[in-house]
């Protein structure tokens, strides 16, 4: 019974906490790229291929379930650094809302 109240508990807590879309906001990801730390540039990196990996991956779910064209394409030998280097540049630009969720801001830029 324990176990059952407190996962109801965590249950209304996450009802009543306000929804997030992304873990890290474009502030926080430009950080991760800036960085020269190794670790930085990682997350840097894996958070963006992890972004565009999701992305693509909806695409192909659409396609298989309802014949959908592809949405979002990335040139054939596009890498990981190439992704970095896109989403350096449009986090970088004056008009980029770094408040955003990473997600749509790397959306944004590929």
């Amino acid at each position: 019974m324990a176990r059952f109240l407190f996962v109801l508990s965590l249950f209304m807590l996450a009802l009543t906490a306000p929804a997030r879309a992304d873990f890290i906001d474009g502030s926080t990801l430009r950080l991760y790229c800036a960085s020269s730390d190794p670790v930085d540039d990682s997350i840097c990196i894996v958070y963006i291929t992890g972004a565009v990996d999701a992305f693509t991956t909806n695409d192909l779910l659409a396609q298989a379930a309802n014949g959908d064209e592809a949405k979002f394409c990335v040139p054939d030998g596009t890498g990981p650094d190439a992704l970095k280097s896109v989403v350096k540049k449009w986090l970088a630009r004056p008009e980029s809302d770094l408040e955003l969720g990473a997600t749509l801001l790397i959306l944004g830029a590929i």
